[in-house]
């Protein structure tokens, strides 16, 4: 249930944050919510990601290999189509590795976010 409450404030939040900068509102209230939901999104992500991590430590050996294999296979498939999109379309910056980041991201939510989300019960099933 907290994660449930978690999520929608962090809705809640996005949305009058798209309002107050889109619309430019400059005023204290405005400027000390945005930078209170910064710091809020920094803190739910560390969340997040320690939900995770514990969840991780949960599961078995045969589990954790497969995902880790989906992420590599995902982080090198979203990295060669990144590299590919940003060599056909636009060839003069392709000079960074800017397109990692990306991948990386991509990947790593596909193959563990999914942690975050998971009852006990299912945890148990996981980690037998």
């Amino acid at each position: 249930m907290k994660k449930y409450i978690m999520f929608i404030l962090f809705l809640v939040g996005f949305i009058i944050s798209l309002i107050i900068v889109y619309r430019n509102i400059d005023n204290p209230f405005s400027n000390k919510f945005v930078i209170g939901f910064v710091i809020y999104l920094l803190l739910y992500g560390l969340y997040l990601t320690t939900v995770c991590i514990v969840n991780i430590r949960k599961m078995n050996k045969g589990e954790i290999r497969k995902r880790t294999w989906r992420f590599i296979t995902l982080f090198i498939l979203f990295s060669l189509m990144n590299y590919m999109f940003h060599y056909l379309f636009q060839p003069s910056k392709n000079d960074n590795y800017g397109f990692l980041f990306i991948a990386l991201g991509y990947s790593l939510g596909l193959s563990f976010l999914d942690l975050t989300f998971y009852k006990k019960k299912h945890l148990g099933k996981l980690g037998s």
